[in-house]
């Protein structure tokens, strides 16, 4: 490989070795972000490129990379009945709604950020919903209905691009939720036009074809950045700090103390 090549998978593999497992696309805009190479597609091609030949070569491994629109459906199986209570033993969890005031949940624009999201939100026990873009009405009707299960004050967390698009999805959230009949508030998170000065992030050009493009230039100028652009550590924090901003963390920590006595009891009755 040429030395210009072995410099890109060198600081690539930096990254991955902090953060691992990325997909493609953040490694990417992680190193977009840090001035290793530029915003385009030629670009993007040359990294994919290189970590194919990487990975081959043995020089980052594998496991590092994931493909996660790509996962294997697997029914699930047990050697025995011991090994299906232990199972059970491990996925149990109290529901922490019972002591809580509001109702959250968290709705993500882009499935491949969903590996980043998924140990946060099941951490706390709260739903993640990933759109890829603009919702479906079934999954609108279906988070009506578990809103208006909930029959608690509800505040939706949006993570989603800072573009046209992404800044407009919160109302159409917003709007067919309230077709349904439920009004929570929706709180985009990230990523703002602060979170793109703060952090510098690399910006592109807003898409001629989309239709709300007019409104956001006017609003933010020509410059739309992908939410995969934020570190990754601050994507967390945002995510915990966003999350841990809605919920009673005392009722949540006397739940969590209740489901520590009730795994005690199934250690004990379960052989």
């Amino acid at each position: 490989m040429r030395a210009r090549t072995l410099k890109l998978i060198e600081v690539a593999a930096a990254v991955l070795a902090e953060h691992r497992p990325m997909t493609l696309r953040q490694v990417y805009y992680q190193l977009v972000s840090r001035h290793v190479i530029q915003n385009n597609r030629n670009e993007y091609q040359r990294l994919s490129n290189a970590l194919v030949k990487a990975r081959q070569e043995g020089i980052i491994p594998w496991e590092w990379i994931e493909d996660r629109t790509r996962k294997p459906r697997q029914p699930a199986m047990w050697a025995n009945l011991r090994d299906f209570l232990e199972t059970v033993r491990q996925a149990y969890r109290k529901d922490v709604w019972t002591s809580q005031s509001r109702y959250v949940e968290v709705w993500l624009e882009k499935e491949a950020l969903a590996g980043i999201f998924e140990p946060i939100t099941e951490e706390y026990g709260v739903t993640l919903v990933v759109g890829r873009g603009y919702n479906s009405w079934t999954a609108l009707y279906e988070a009506a209905e578990r809103i208006r299960a909930m029959n608690r004050p509800t505040v939706l967390l949006y993570y989603g691009d800072h573009d046209p698009s992404g800044e407009d999805i919160c109302r159409a959230l917003a709007e067919g939720l309230a077709f349904f009949g439920v009004y929570p508030e929706v709180v985009k998170v990230a990523l703002t036009q602060e979170d793109v000065l703060t952090h510098n992030l690399p910006p592109d050009f807003t898409k001629a074809t989309d239709s709300r493009r007019k409104a956001f230039v006017q609003r933010y100028g020509d410059k739309a950045v992908e939410l995969d652009a934020l570190p990754l550590p601050v994507l967390r924090e945002k995510i915990r700090e966003a999350i841990e901003a809605n919920l009673d963390l005392t009722a949540l920590g006397e739940i969590r103390q209740e489901e520590q006595k009730d795994l005690e009891l199934l250690k004990a009755v379960l052989p």
